[in-house]
């Protein structure tokens, strides 16, 4: 600032510090036209005590030999309190940045005969000062949000260690976790495995999302990472969009609902199983309701159950082309369970697929016009 500047210039702060309270005022009045202000947990006494010490300390600081200590500490403290309250950032930053159009409307007021080219010189100085204190909020800000991710993926991880322990939690051990996680045990949730690799990207995503308010946890499980959230759904439905995007081009199993936050257990169990199941390079969602025959399949085999010994070893008495015609109609009905649309597909008569269908229980002794036959003729064939 030049010398000739500075005692006009102090005058005009002294003066404009005699407005203090209608820039408060006018503070106000534009912070509750912000959306997140007007929904969150923040009081009007709350947001003047800072606006009058943030008007306060600019002023100050504005001054020829103007002391920015007070702002410096201003902006720590802001950033971090915000940052507790969960007020978005974008929406602190554009609030902070109305700063410095009180300021400049003050100054300017004719009421207050600034000298216009003073104003013009000094208007750099005045946005400075602003922007300033808008990056050192920023700043603490994303210190006292990362301190805060990293307190709550410590407080996740402890607590769902002793929701999957291998004893499960007993009943006050579940109202424990519930209450450190704030959530219900008798809540309904959705659990999800991916690969640890796509895992990593999901939860990234996780990281840079604005999902504030909304409950998502997750935990390694070995190979796999689990993704839990509560839901309102009593059976698998449509994932919430904000959720989806995380899983964007990976592969992902989705549990049945799990009823109760003690029943998340199994819920991981099957996510994960149906995770294993899953072809290398799959991608999208898959559900238990999709993959249950294979898993099933899998499963009787790891235990040594190879249903297709109910099936194929008797049908080595029929000719080739006669087991081959069998077989064909035997797949295409339980597909649908329909004579008629068994008939449609194949082309053929109606009596036709039910002398193959006989032929094949003649054969087997299964009867695939009986679900629970027909069950274990599906886990038989490929």
């Amino acid at each position: 600032m030049r010398v000739a500047d500075s005692e006009p210039w102090d005058q005009l702060i002294d003066r404009a510090s005699g407005r203090l309270d209608s820039m408060v005022e006018r503070f106000l009045a534009k912070v509750m036209t912000e959306p997140a202000y007007t929904v969150s947990a923040l009081t009007a006494e709350d947001l003047r005590h800072r606006s009058v010490q943030t008007f306060t300390a600019m002023l100050e600081s504005l001054r020829t030999d103007g002391d920015t200590t007070t702002l410096r500490g201003l902006s720590e403290s802001l950033g971090t309190l915000r940052a507790r309250q969960a007020i978005p950032l974008d929406s602190l930053l554009r609030v902070i940045r109305l700063d410095f159009t009180i300021l400049w409307e003050t100054l300017a007021d004719p009421a207050l005969e600034a000298n216009p080219a003073l104003l013009v010189r000094n208007a750099g100085r005045v946005w400075a000062t602003v922007d300033t204190f808008v990056s050192d909020v920023q700043e603490h800000y994303l210190t006292e949000q990362a301190a805060i991710e990293l307190a709550n993926a410590d407080l996740q991880r402890t607590y769902l260690s002793q929701l999957f322990a291998s004893t499960p939690p007993s009943e006050a051990s579940l109202e424990r976790i519930a209450g450190a996680l704030r959530i219900r045990t008798s809540d309904n949730f959705c659990v999800a495995a991916t690969s640890k690799v796509d895992g990593l990207t999901a939860q990234r995503r996780l990281r840079s999302s604005a999902r504030r308010g909304d409950v998502l946890f997750t935990c390694d499980r070995g190979h796999h990472t689990l993704f839990i959230w509560p839901t309102t759904a009593t059976a698998l439905g449509e994932i919430p969009p904000a959720v989806k995007g995380l899983f964007e081009g990976m592969a992902v199993a989705i549990a049945p609902v799990a009823r109760g936050l003690e029943s998340v257990r199994e819920a991981a169990t099957a996510a994960r199983e149906i995770m294993t199941d899953l072809p290398m390079g799959s991608s999208g969602i898959a559900t238990l309701l999709e993959r249950w025959k294979s898993v099933t399949k899998h499963q009787l085999s790891q235990a040594g159950c190879d249903l297709g010994q109910l099936v194929f070893p008797y049908l080595r008495m029929c000719t080739p082309l006669e087991r081959e015609k069998i077989l064909t109609t035997v797949t295409a009905y339980v597909e649908t369970g329909s004579l008629s649309d068994t008939s449609r597909s194949l082309r053929c008569h109606r009596n036709t697929v039910l002398n193959r269908l006989n032929a094949f229980q003649k054969y087997t002794g299964l009867d695939v016009q009986r679900p629970y036959d027909a069950a274990a003729v599906i886990l038989a064939l490929p």
